[in-house]
């Protein structure tokens, strides 16, 4: 049987020269000279790749979308057809492009690959398109050219020795064929349970909880939950005014246990600019923003007992994990980092936390399929419940059902 390590050189043995090759010619290999375009989702995805086309080759001709209510509309100048329609219009002239990507316990994209091929439609997922012209859509999240990726193999190599166990060891090697192929159907189903609370560490009556990236509390509800409401203390940081409200309630019916702080986390203290996309997916940003607060945990901290920190914060996870150092050596606290934002965050996540807290055990945990929602664990020996690796299957619900940019594209 071949092993994970096996499975991940197989992987890397492409140059970055022949990746380079590969990725400019993906899409046009498959669309056999079709420059018209149909796109499956006429939700944002959908929209940023029909704004993404003008001034290419190609031309966008029309949305198809499962939703019967807007069938007949129009959306940015197109129609939008059901996907039968589109097909019976379109088939035969158009390469269609699936551009449906949120959080789903399901195999989302590849239901809709299958699902418009079975209409006879050519179909290509969105990552393959984005190959074709990257200065137009990459780096969006993890996805990046593979030839990028490939000149990374060796931190690829090393991040995946760091792993625990099997589970996290196949999660690993599925993430990279993922990014490398676009192979949606080698992800598989994620795992069982609530996502933060994946089985791996014990539980504390008095956990004290920080979460990095509160959004509107669900991580917070999931703790209640899955401690039947016992615990010291929860410290949440969120500056996103869309989803503020929903979180202050929250930690207004928890009462004295509970300390909100409208910052974002960092590596230093100050001021960045915040954009907010109105939906709960804001994130700091080198352009036109608002300014919010930016502290480090080591500071915000600093008087605080901390067992358990959670970071789900846009693509800063690393730099609030520099912020974080000294609480880290201090109190030893389970962490959870998200390792999907940015397209070198699987690898480099994994790395920064075994160098803060080195005789942890690292975990990967996927917890939606199609690549989003995937989790870095780090659990200190004092914590680490040793029957938890089990085999991935599909109980459980969906963590997040995100309006955030988490993959929010529909």
């Amino acid at each position: 049987m071949t092993t994970a390590r096996q499975q991940l050189d197989a992987l890397l043995c492409e140059t970055p020269a022949e990746a380079r090759v590969r990725e400019a010619s993906a899409f046009d290999t498959i669309a056999a000279g079709r420059r018209k375009v149909v796109i499956l989702g006429a939700g944002r995805l959908g929209r940023k790749i029909l704004q993404g086309l003008s001034d290419t080759d190609l031309e966008p001709v029309a949305f198809t979308d499962n939703n019967p209510r807007i069938w007949g509309k129009v959306a940015d100048g197109l129609p939008v057809l059901s996907p039968e329609d589109a097909a019976n219009k379109y088939a035969k002239e158009a390469t269609f492009v699936v551009a449906i990507w949120h959080p789903s316990r399901e195999p989302l994209m590849a239901s809709l690959l299958r699902q418009l091929r079975r209409l006879g439609c050519t179909t290509i997922a969105f990552p393959v398109l984005f190959w074709r012209h990257p200065e137009k859509f990459l780096p969006y999240f993890f996805w990046d050219r593979p030839s990028n990726l490939l000149q990374q193999s060796p931190d690829v190599v090393s991040a995946f020795h760091l792993l625990e166990d099997d589970v996290s060891r196949e999660t690993y090697v599925s993430q990279v064929q993922l990014r490398l192929h676009a192979d949606f159907e080698c992800i598989g189903s994620p795992v069982a349970g609530e996502q933060y609370f994946p089985g791996l560490f014990s539980k504390l009556d008095d956990e004290s909880f920080v979460d990095c990236g509160a959004y509107t509390g669900d991580t917070i509800q999931s703790l209640i939950s899955e401690s039947g409401n016992r615990f010291s203390k929860v410290v949440a940081f969120e500056a996103d005014p869309a989803v503020l409200p929903a979180l202050e309630t929250l930690m207004g019916d928890i009462g004295g246990r509970a300390v909100l702080r409208k910052a974002v986390v960092g590596a230093q203290n100050g001021s960045v600019s915040f954009a907010s996309d109105g939906a709960g997916g804001g994130c700091v940003t080198a352009g036109p923003g608002v300014a919010v607060p930016c502290v480090r945990l080591d500071d915000a901290l600093a008087s605080e007992r901390v067992s358990f920190i959670k970071m789900d914060i846009e693509g800063a996870e690393l730099q609030a994990l520099e912020g974080a150092q000294s609480i880290i050596w201090r109190n030893r606290p389970v962490l959870a980092v998200c390792g999907y934002h940015t397209p070198d965050h699987l690898w480099r996540v994994l790395t920064s936390l075994k160098t803060l807290a080195p005789d942890s055990a690292l975990f990967l945990r996927s917890h939606c399929s199609d690549g989003l929602d995937t989790v870095c664990y780090s659990v200190p020996p004092e914590r680490r419940v040793q029957a938890s690796s089990s085999a991935r299957h599909t109980d459980g619900k969906t963590q997040k059902s995100h309006a955030r940019a988490q993959g929010s594209q529909s």
